[in-house]
């Protein structure tokens, strides 16, 4: 992409020692101590505060070289992007500040309660929506109607629905008070920033082997109790589980932070693809604007070699009526036909030639150029 660039550690190490690091904060909107501590990191010289004063006086300074690292290409997080300089921190670095934030808002609570209070309007249809497939599957009556209007995408078996209720009660509820927008038209989708992702409350199965008298094998997906919240639209999959030492309502400020951190990711891509495809419609713009003047000189030039064409021709044409003329009055056979013919011909070539197009009615319909019939329009 010509309009995004990534700084290099001895690009950064240039432009520090030309423009002071305060000033590159003010006019790029990063944080000076940011940009120190990157030099710090990289192990990059920077400026002391005398330099900027002596380097006014025009007095004599010095700027020690970069020195040789391990790692010398690492990168910085810096990148211009059309002029501007933007930093992205590592996503280590940037999840973990997420996590911090997240745990230091007092009006949310990330602990799933053991029973169900005041739950989401999501969760009472989902409950609503379990006991009639449950009445439906009892009964047998497949032609029971069940509304699937606000039912969240939760698929285990009934023993952990309670369970699995109470959780995504507590992330409906956290995702709201985020200020995510929560939909589910036909899955549960939450939006972060424009940008979509399918929630899916899972049981992870295990297979076992059955018992049959068959010469293969055969395996029946037996439930575990183990809760899983999948992300399903990304590959690879994202997806967090129960494990042994930690259960998926202990995950809540992980996932809500990958969540987070995810939109982010995705919202930087999204800009730099709209500043890609910015770019490459302005060389296309370029490149239509210069084919257009191309073939405009072409047409041009083909008018012209026509032109001159037609204008050599038609001298050709009155070359041969001049010598016909002299030959006839050299050999004394100019009569009235010849006279006539004379006539006709130097009209032909007037009607021919580029300067004169003298107007011949029985000619009005053959094209000067092709010397063919003139396209009919029916318009």
């Amino acid at each position: 992409m010509d309009s995004i660039k990534k700084i290099s550690r001895k690009e950064l190490y240039i432009l520090i020692w030309k423009t002071s690091i305060t000033t590159i904060a003010k006019e790029h909107n990063i944080p000076a101590d940011t940009i120190r501590n990157i030099c710090k990191k990289l192990e990059i010289p920077t400026p002391s505060s005398g330099y900027w004063s002596k380097l006014k006086f025009n007095k004599k300074v010095e700027i020690p070289p970069l020195p040789k690292i391990k790692d010398d290409d690492k990168e910085t997080g810096l990148k211009l992007v059309e002029g501007k300089l933007t930093y992205q921190e590592h996503p280590q670095t940037t999840l973990s500040l997420i996590k911090k934030e997240i745990k230091s808002e007092p009006t949310i609570s990330y602990t799933v309660p053991n029973k169900l209070m005041k739950p989401h309007k999501f969760i009472i249809a989902t409950k609503l929506h379990h006991e009639k497939v449950q009445i439906r599957t009892k009964k047998r009556d497949w032609n029971m109607v069940i509304d699937y209007t606000n039912v969240l995408s939760i698929n285990v078996s009934d023993n952990l629905f309670p369970r699995a209720l109470r959780f995504m009660d507590t992330l409906v509820k956290i995702i709201e008070k985020r200020g995510y927008k929560l939909e589910v038209p036909h899955r549960t989708t939450v939006t972060i920033k424009n940008h979509s992702y399918h929630l899916r409350l899972t049981e992870k199965n295990k297979r076992v082997k059955r018992e049959t008298d068959y010469s293969w094998d055969s395996f029946d997906l037996v439930p575990t109790g183990n809760l899983s919240l999948k992300i399903d639209q990304l590959y690879p999959i994202k997806e967090w589980s129960d494990s042994k030492t930690k259960k998926l309502e202990d995950k809540l400020i992980d996932i809500l932070a990958w969540l987070e951190l995810r939109a982010k990711k995705d919202e930087q891509e999204k800009i730099e693809m709209d500043i890609w495809h910015r770019q490459q419609a302005k060389i296309r713009a370029k490149k239509e604007a210069l084919q257009k003047k191309k073939d405009e000189e072409f047409s041009k030039f083909e008018s012209l070699f026509q032109t001159a064409t037609r204008w050599h021709k038609s001298q050709y044409i009155r070359n041969y009526i001049k010598e016909f003329k002299e030959y006839t009055i050299k050999t004394n056979t100019l009569d009235k036909v010849k006279k006539e013919w004379i006539d006709w011909a130097i009209e032909k070539a007037d009607w021919y030639d580029p300067f004169i197009e003298k107007n011949v009615e029985l000619l009005e319909d053959i094209d000067r150029e092709t010397l063919k019939p003139k396209k009919k329009s029916y318009w």
